[in-house]
């Protein structure tokens, strides 16, 4: 991937239309469809910053375990620049902080990426300082589980963050409710989202081949096909799938897609069961892979949200996440089913629950119509729409006071 120099222009050059900036850590194979979206609809002149090239080329994935490179662009079509490129390559602290403080100075309204990055703090008190409104965008709940005085800290930093927001972007459900307990000024709906285009449109293209691709896994077509995705991790609970799935006996299939620290222990604990451990896939291939199966389950103790459940349903599968997932109440409830947190048990009534639901001539329907709610299109509606308020109120204050 070709990492340019510079500031990158696309999208909207009318002069009329409020400057966004967004500010991100490093790039992410699932925000830059929304940024291609958002420079494509010019209704803002967007730029993205990045504090670091990270992902832009091969990188050590700490969850995953192995060196990745990601097989689509995640730099085409929308401007963006680097903050950490200093004259001589990369820069140092000094630099980063030089290069965001003038870089906000360049916008209109700026998009920070939660309270909990030291960077990301930064950017607000430099928004604040430089007479910039900004956004907040984030994961945050309304209960975290810690207590004590790391969590009375951190609700310091978290309402002074909200406070000084000019408006909180919503992931979902309990994210607005984290914004609700803060008092936040105005909220507008940015829901988490994928390319549900990309992916629907992939996967129908391999279905036609998924009883042959089946077999060359060793896997039967005559049941549905469970399919766990994401990083083999204690905290993602792949082994309670497994033995989930054991204890259904020769009801369903199951298919692992993902690697890390316990992916050994996923195998052993797959043998004498009609499953396949089939590693890392990379975004061009992984809807494939999703074509083969008819349920998701993430178990996870701990998902802020859980984009692979958008992947999976714009895909067609029909999700059963535990209730540590935080896009439960958005994608799944009412639709999927949802079961206590390591509990195999509920995890296996959940399933068969699930299964007898396949039979549901009119699910395929409700499961599009629900991740399409959770679109990049409406992701993109809702920064336009606080971006453009933002900027409005920004220039009605500067008036009233000149």
């Amino acid at each position: 991937m070709r990492i340019p120099e510079g500031t990158i222009r696309y999208g909207s050059t009318d002069p009329t239309t409020p400057r966004l900036g967004v500010l991100a850590t490093h790039l992410i194979q699932y925000q830059a469809p929304l940024y291609r979206q958002i420079a494509s609809r010019q209704r803002v002149r967007l730029e993205v910053a990045f504090l670091s090239a990270a992902g832009a080329r091969s990188y050590r994935d700490k969850g995953f375990g192995l060196d990745v490179a990601w097989d689509i662009d995640l730099l085409e079509g929308y401007p963006h620049r680097f903050l950490d490129a200093g004259k001589g390559g990369r820069g140092n602290i000094g630099t980063v902080s030089q290069n965001l403080r003038s870089w906000i100075r360049e916008q209109d309204v700026v998009v920070i990426h939660g309270h909990a990055n030291p960077w990301m703090l930064t950017g607000s008190v430099l928004a604040r300082a430089s007479g910039r409104p900004y956004l907040l965008r984030g994961e945050a709940r309304q209960h975290c589980a810690a207590g004590g005085w790391k969590a009375r800290l951190r609700d310091v930093v978290a309402g002074a963050s909200v406070r000084h927001c000019a408006a909180g972007l919503a992931i979902g459900e309990l994210n607005a409710a984290f914004y609700e307990r803060f008092s936040v000024a105005r909220q507008f709906f940015a829901p988490y989202s994928v390319d549900n285009d990309r992916f629907s449109v992939a996967a129908a293209t391999a279905r036609p081949g998924r009883a042959a691709r089946l077999a060359e896994l060793g896997l039967p077509t005559d049941r549905p096909v469970v399919l766990f995705s994401g990083k083999l991790q204690e905290r993602k609970r792949p082994l309670d799938v497994v033995s989930a799935v054991r204890s259904m006996g020769d009801r369903v299939a199951l298919i692992i897609m993902g690697d890390g620290p316990v992916r050994a222990e996923v195998e052993q604990d797959c043998q004498g069961l009609a499953a396949a451990c089939v590693g890392f896939v990379n975004q061009s291939e992984i809807p494939a892979v999703y074509s083969l199966g008819d349920i998701l389950v993430l178990p996870s103790s701990h998902e802020p949200w859980g984009l692979v459940v958008n992947e999976a349903m714009a895909c067609g599968l029909l999700p059963v996440v535990s209730d540590s997932v935080g896009c439960a109440p958005d994608l799944v409830r009412g639709l999927g089913r949802v079961f206590r947190t390591g509990d195999v048990t509920d995890l296996v009534t959940a399933l068969t629950a699930a299964v007898d639901s396949l039979t549901d001539p009119g699910l395929p329907a409700r499961i599009r119509e629900r991740v399409d709610r959770y679109s990049i299109t409406a992701t993109a509606r809702g920064y336009e729409a606080a971006a453009i308020e933002a900027a409005t109120a920004q220039l009605s204050g500067q008036l009233v006071n000149a």
